[in-house]
């Protein structure tokens, strides 16, 4: 009988000679003495375990033991490459960063880091991270810090990974289905099961909790995790979600045969995007009752562009919007029909955030319209085009200006399927009790931000208002841009919002507090309601414009 086994049954014995006995007779001298014979039982089992001729179990190798024992070993999927303690310093604890790969296939290997806290400040979760773009880099901690503050210092096991695909323009997908299936949806889960698995190795022990942070393509991979593995994370963070490609990419061509076409006459330069970004928000900026460089009630901001109109209609300079490039303007903030429909039923691509527009980071230029009329290189004109030569079409000759989504109507509908976001249904996570927080800033101009709104309306469409509420929340951030910087208030402490909520059952107020950062990245300059869906920030009247306390969440 092995030393557990001898010990329990001697322990069980214990229990049952106060009712019954354990082998000895009736009577209170009978149950005593079996009491005392199993009590000597159990001591003698403890002190066989280790006692003349046992082994002591053996002491746990120190912590730059274990990490540095990884190297060359599996974990889960994948195998370890480097394993190495990374001192702690101002801002970070001591860890084991691990570094290694899952070969998926034989054309496509994910790459992944794990960074493993000593297990003396471990806070017994793991968080794993989303990526951006197309992927194709390990990100770090470093994109949770964007909207969450110092976290560093907290405890968590952090895992990422680069989707599979190792350059970030999706080349690497070209006639390669397995490589672009990681990217789309697959390639979390064969992570998580490396991150456990080296978990397991260092502490000894599972992590008691498991999370899901991610934005922009990471927002995306995040409500992928709650509709396809909703068994997977006991809470998710999606912020500024690309819910499906398909969709942006179709707008995208369309921006661009606007603003690029006829040699550049839609273009918007620098100073005319400030033109416009600076009437608008001369006409909207007040509307929430506080003139404060934010454009905080969205809805009811109405700015005609035409009031800019150069004469005739023809460009007259920086100081006036040509007929084109006000077509331009009015696409930008309107709704699109999509020439071809996606998956779910999708039809409808809807405007991009307001407000923002020239702000420093996320702007029009870097977004949509790049830095010349005739050589396009914004974001969404590279995105586009590596969609199409890549994916769409698999022919690197293929060009955004030559090219009619309707050409490809199947297609466009089966890579939706695959890399959309846009599933309502998350009765399964839901029912196991995870929660979700999804969150989208109002002047996001790469993302627009209906997207995020779309699918909250569409969940509550499919499950109903009080089941959604059992198990998401929605945020609105006015003035925040993709990032989340921007004019607004964008950081937030979304980790600690989603613990309470999970491990606490502490849902989150329909008004919580955001901060934007000074130049320095550390000194809170200004603070704003981070308002439940669909209230809004109103400044009361009076009090500290740079201060949440002077404004409360309204309803239009």
């Amino acid at each position: 009988m092995t030393r557990n086994r001898s010990i329990a049954f001697a322990l069980s014995c214990t229990l049952a000679a106060l009712a019954a006995g354990c082998g000895g007779g009736s009577g209170g001298g009978g149950d005593a003495a079996a009491l005392a014979a199993a009590i000597a039982a159990a001591n003698a089992a403890a002190a066989g375990a280790n006692g003349p001729g046992s082994a002591p179990p053996a002491p746990r190798a120190a912590f730059k033991e274990r990490c540095g024992g990884l190297v060359g070993k599996a974990v889960g999927p994948g195998s370890v490459a480097t394993a190495e303690v990374m001192a702690a310093s101002a801002t970070t604890l001591q860890t084991c960063q691990v570094r290694g790969a899952i070969v998926s296939s034989p054309t496509s290997t994910i790459n992944f880091r794990i960074d493993l806290p000593e297990d003396s400040v471990w806070n017994q979760r793991l968080v794993q991270i989303g990526g951006g773009g197309y992927d194709g880099v390990v990100v770090g901690p470093d994109l949770v810090m964007l909207a969450n503050g110092d976290v560093y210092k907290r405890g968590y096991a952090w895992v990422s990974a680069d989707g599979g695909v190792q350059v970030p323009d999706l080349s690497s997908t070209l006639n390669n289905p397995s490589a672009f299936d990681n990217f789309a949806f697959a390639y979390h889960p064969q992570v998580l099961k490396v991150a456990s698995a080296a978990i397991q190795s260092i502490y000894g022990k599972p992590a008691a909790r498991t999370y899901f942070y991610g934005m922009s393509t990471g927002g995306r991979e995040a409500l992928l995790q709650a509709q396809r593995y909703p068994q997977s994370y006991d809470g998710i963070v999606a912020g500024e979600p690309v819910v499906d490609y398909s969709n942006v990419i179709q707008r995208g061509i369309a921006l661009a045969k606007l603003a690029f076409s006829n040699n550049g006459a839609g273009w918007l330069s620098p100073a005319k995007i400030k033109l416009f970004g600076d009437a608008q928000m001369a006409a909207c900026d007040g509307l929430d009752g506080a003139v404060d460089g934010v454009i905080s009630h969205v809805s009811a901001c109405r700015f005609d562009v035409r009031t800019l109109r150069c004469p005739g209609g023809a460009d007259g300079g920086d100081s006036c919007l040509s007929d084109p490039q006000i077509a331009s303007v009015d696409f930008m903030r309107s709704d699109f029909t999509l020439p071809v429909p996606v998956a779910n039923g999708i039809t409808r691509a809807p405007a991009w955030g307001v407000g923002g527009e020239a702000a420093a980071a996320g702007n029009w230029t870097i977004a949509q319209f790049g830095a010349s009329p005739t050589a396009p290189a914004s974001q969404l004109y590279f995105f586009s085009d590596w969609w199409l030569k890549y994916q769409v079409t698999s022919n690197v000759n293929t060009t955004v200006l030559g090219y009619t989504p309707g050409s490809d109507p199947a297609r466009w509908l089966e890579l939706s399927e695959k890399v959309n976001a846009t599933n309502p249904d998350l009765s399964a996570f839901a029912g196991r009790g995870a929660k979700l927080l999804l969150w989208a800033g109002a002047s996001d101009n790469l993302v627009p931000p209906g997207y995020a709104t779309d699918y909250y309306q569409s969940v509550v469409g499919k499950l109903g208002q009080e089941t959604t509420d059992s198990f998401m929340r929605f945020y609105m951030l006015p003035g925040v841009v993709h990032g989340p910087g921007g004019p607004g208030a964008g950081i937030v402490d979304n980790l600690a919002i989603l613990e309470n909520w999970v491990e606490k059952g502490k849902a989150p107020d329909d008004s919580l507090t955001a901060a934007r950062l000074a130049a320095d990245g550390k000194r809170v300059e200004m603070t704003r309601p981070l308002c439940r869906y669909p209230t809004w920030p109103k400044y009361r009247g009076s009090g500290d414009q740079n201060l949440a306390a002077s404004f409360s969440c309204a309803y239009d």
